[in-house]
This record gives structure tokens, C-alpha cells and sequence, in this order.
């Protein structure tokens, strides 16, 4: 049996695994790569905020450390989320219909998201899983109101990110590390501690949203609009 140093290890080459299978299908693949560089680095990032009260995975370098698994999960998840819908359906862009880039509105979207973490969370000791949930969801609501074509892609790519999360959950929560959540999650809250088949619904919550959200970066931040292939 692997050593719970493992399991966070396992999880992020899961997901790299789900990467490759995007990237072979998509078109857009020098994106992914450098979408994925940044996630990489937010992957480490993010830990500052979830390391408080959401979970202390074990890691090569030790409990509760940041370490090459949050980059390796970061660099994964933006690819998976930002490009899943390029690789599953048959959209291509419309070279006919662009509007302006929105690079600095989507600046402030990224510090409103860390802003809401840290206040919310750090500073009024909400739990980081509702602060996250709560602020993908809303995030995606405000580009939606924007940019209502994009509804359609942002949908599909949550569901499709969440069924491709609880496969990679079930091998590696239920098959390889049954015990991790028990020991390494701060999930004690309503709703965060629930589990499907020993998978926290939080978990999958954080996936949904997520992929909801990323899978419009692209569309909205460079002002690019699809169309049926």
C-alpha cells in the first residue's frame, strides 16, 4: 500500500492524465500550455487560503507544506477547465465576430477573487470552501450577464470537469487512500463534509464551479466569440 505521502501526488498525475486527453483533442494547444504555467503557479498560491480550514495533505516535502503537487494540480485544472469544452465539442471561433480584449476587467476580476477569499475567509473566518464556491459561482454569473454565449460553454465544461473529478476521486479516494479525507480534511462544516462513495461533496462542488468559471477565461478576456464547426 503507497504511503500517504503519496496521495496528493496520485491525485495531481490523475489529473495530468485528464490534461493529456484535452490537449491531444484540442485545438488550442500552445493555450493550454501557457494557461496552465499560470495555473500552476495560482495552484501554489491558493494553498495559503485552504491550508487554514480546508484540508493539510501530507506532500513530498510534509504535511501541510506547498510543494510540487499544487503545481502539478494548478497547471492541470486550468487546462482541464479553460479547454474541455474545445476538445469535446465541435465550436471553433468566429474570426467574424470579436469584440475588444477585456484584459484589465479581467484583472480585477482575479483581485476581487482573492479579495473575497482573504476578507471573507481569513478576515471573518468564513470556511474557505463556502467563500469558494460562492465567489466561482458568482464571478461566473457577472461574465454571464456580459457575455450570455458563453452560458452554453460554461455549463457543459462544469459538468464535463465534474464527471471527469469523480472518476479521478473514486480511484484515488476509494481504491488507492480510502482514509485521507478522514485524516487530512477540515471539512466538519454543513455540507462541506458529506460524501458520494467516500468523495467530500465539497470536493466535487469546488470542481463544478471551477470549470464553470475557467472555461470562460478565454472567450472573455480576449473578446472571442464560437460557432459551430
Amino acid at each position: 500500500m503507497l504511503e500517504d505521502k503519496y496521495a496528493y501526488l496520485s491525485l495531481s498525475l490523475l489529473y495530468v492524465l485528464a490534461w493529456a486527453l484535452v490537449y491531444w483533442k484540442s485545438p488550442w494547444k500552445s493555450g493550454m500550455i501557457k494557461v496552465g504555467a499560470v495555473g500552476g503557479i495560482m495552484g501554489v498560491i491558493a494553498e495559503v487560503w485552504y491550508f487554514r480550514d480546508y484540508w493539510r495533505p501530507p506532500t513530498l516535502f510534509g504535511e501541510g507544506i506547498a510543494g510540487i503537487e499544487d503545481y502539478i494540480i494548478g497547471f492541470a485544472l486550468f487546462g482541464v477547465g479553460g479547454y474541455i469544452h474545445s476538445a469535446i465539442t465541435n465550436k471553433e471561433v468566429d474570426e467574424n465576430r470579436t469584440t475588444p480584449a477585456k484584459n484589465r476587467d479581467f484583472f480585477f476580476l482575479f483581485l476581487i477573487g482573492c479579495a473575497s477569499l482573504t476578507v471573507f475567509s481569513v478576515g471573518f473566518g468564513i470556511h474557505s470552501g463556502y467563500v469558494t464556491f460562492l465567489t466561482f459561482f458568482l464571478l461566473s454569473v457577472y461574465i454571464w450577464i456580459q457575455r450570455p454565449d458563453l452560458i452554453g460553454i460554461s455549463i457543459f465544461s462544469a459538468f464535463a470537469t465534474l464527471a471527469i473529478s469523480f472518476i479521478i476521486y473514486y480511484i484515488n479516494f476509494n481504491l488507492l487512500f480510502p482514509h485521507f479525507w478522514d485524516e487530512y480534511g477540515m471539512l466538519d462544516q454543513p455540507v462541506l463534509g458529506f460524501k458520494i462513495l467516500n468523495i467530500p461533496l465539497s470536493e466535487m462542488l469546488w470542481h463544478f464551479t471551477w470549470a464553470m468559471l475557467c472555461s470562460m477565461f478565454r472567450g472573455y478576456r480576449n473578446g472571442v466569440y464560437y460557432k459551430e464547426n
